[in-house]
Parts: structure tokens; sequence; C-alpha cells
């Protein structure tokens, strides 16, 4: 397999040792709620990233002078149970993850998360972690057992405070939890919509724990701007509302690593071409805040 550099950066701006950014793509195949193309996903975003432009109109400046080095593709089987596949995560990217870098994971199935997680575990003490997602994910258990990506947030909220940012639909033993459990807050899509937003959430923001781990679900934006994702619900964030959030936590908090998943493209590629290039540009506007939001 031929390795595809974020933005298809020379060398000069991709060396391992002098990029303050690194991207890991993971690609898993995992029984999802639908039909699953998530493993395609980490590999169509990095395609789309060759058309961005590598200056910022925002900040006026160009992100990709800090280096960003692109780690090959981690394929992972997809016959793994998600305990499986959590310690396969932390054994590959352990020996990888440094601790003074921007650490970006283009991940498939949301339970990536948790193994990505567990390797920061291993660095800092204490962390938050903001979850952009349609879904709670706060299931005890879903299908067989408690190691999918409807339950990887309650997983997370045993160790960690976690706040969820644009849920839309959950289901009675989620909430029943969140009645009885007070490290998870949540800003639904509806309250998002209807308040002004960011200043609600910046009260739950205050908080967290100075440390912030992000991960962001595709589905928390609305269908109209993410349709190739497994599990789309109406009534979204926009780009606008994500970016605003995004620019906030970075002003305020400490990041220490970020992922994007279940992005799942589906047919011929220009059936979900304009959402990887979205969901690409969406990385270079995270490396932005890392180095230009105070």
């Amino acid at each position: 397999m031929i390795k595809i550099n974020y933005l298809n950066l020379n060398e000069e701006y991709s060396f391992k040792e002098n990029s303050q950014i690194h991207i890991y793509p993971l690609s898993f195949k995992q029984k999802a709620t639908t039909k699953n193309s998530s493993f395609n996903g980490p590999e169509e975003i990095l395609k789309a990233s060759r058309e961005i432009e590598y200056f910022d109109e925002e900040f006026k400046i160009e992100p990709y002078l800090n280096g960003i080095y692109t780690h090959e593709i981690i394929n992972l089987k997809n016959k793994d149970e998600g305990f499986i596949l959590s310690e396969k995560i932390i054994n590959k990217l352990k020996p990888l993850v440094e601790k003074n870098k921007l650490n970006i994971f283009l991940g498939s199935d949301h339970w990536t998360t948790h193994g990505i997680v567990s390797v920061f575990e291993k660095q800092y003490k204490d962390f938050g972690v903001i979850s952009f997602d349609a879904h709670l994910d706060l299931r005890e258990e879903w299908g067989k057992g408690t190691w999918w990506h409807a339950c990887v947030l309650r997983e997370i909220s045993k160790k960690h405070k976690c706040l969820i940012l644009g849920s839309r639909s959950s289901d009675f033993y989620e909430n029943e939890y969140l009645k009885s459990n007070n490290s998870v807050s949540v800003i639904s899509s509806r309250e998002i919509n209807r308040k002004k937003s960011l200043t609600h959430f910046k009260y739950f923001l205050k908080k967290l724990p100075k440390n912030i781990y992000i991960t962001i679900d595709s589905d928390v934006f609305d269908p109209s701007i993410i349709r190739n994702t497994d599990t789309p619900e109406p009534n979204g964030l926009s780009w606008i509302q994500v970016n605003a959030f995004l620019k906030e936590i970075f002003k305020t908090k400490n990041v220490i690593g970020v992922d994007l998943v279940e992005f799942s493209p589906k047919g011929p590629e220009w059936n979900y071409h304009s959402e990887a290039y979205t969901l690409a540009k969406l990385i270079y506007k995270i490396i932005s805040y890392k180095f230009n939001v105070k």
C-alpha cells in the first residue's frame, strides 16, 4: 500500500522528527448498526486533503509550517472483538504517540477511541473527554456485549469526566445512567440550537480538567453536511457551530489528542468526495486552533 501524506506535503514539511503534528490513520472493519464502510474513511480523508489550500484565511497563516507527519495506515483485522481491538491499538500506538505533539487519529468505528484514550492514560494522570456525537454512546451493552461503538463513552466515563455535544438520539437506559452519574454532562443539539450555545458550553467546559481529549463522530454534523456516516440523525450541528466549540476548547484547555471517526464513504467517489474534503479541512482547522488560538 502506498503511503498517503496528509496535504500531500513534501518531505521538508512532513519529516517525522521535525513535525509538531502527527496523524495516525486507523482502519478497522467493525460491525455497526448499519452497513459499515468506515474502515475506508481514513484513506479517503487523506486523499481529499490533497486539495486543501495551505493558507488559513481566518488566521492569515500556513499551519502546515509546523510540520505534519502522517503515519502509515494501521490496519486491524475485522474479526477482532472490541476488547482485543483496544489492546491491539494500545500496543501499536503506545510506542508512537508523543506527549509533546498534537496527535490526531483518523479512526473507523467509534470503539477505536477506547484504545486511543487508553494510550493517553499511560501518559497523563488526569484528563477530560469531549465527545462531538449525535448519540450518547452510553449503553451498558449493545448487541453481544459492552465492546461496541454504542458503549464507548460509558466505558470511558468510568475513568474520566466527559462532555457530550450535539446529541439527539438516545435510549431510556442511557438517560437513566445520566441521572445516576455525575461524570457525564450533555448539551444536546436541541439545546445548542435554542440557547446562546457558546455561553452555555463555557459553563460546562470550566468543570473539566485542564487536559482534554476530543473525539469527533462524523454524525455530529447535520446530514445535509455529512451523509456518509452509518448512523445519521436529523437536526445536527453546522460547520460554524462545531468550529466555534473547537476554538473555545483550544482557547481554554490543553488538547492532548483528537480523533475523527465514523466517516463511512459508500459508492462512487462523487457520492462522498465533498464530505471527505470537509472532514479533511476540519483537521486543518484543528491544527490552526492548536497553534493560533489564545
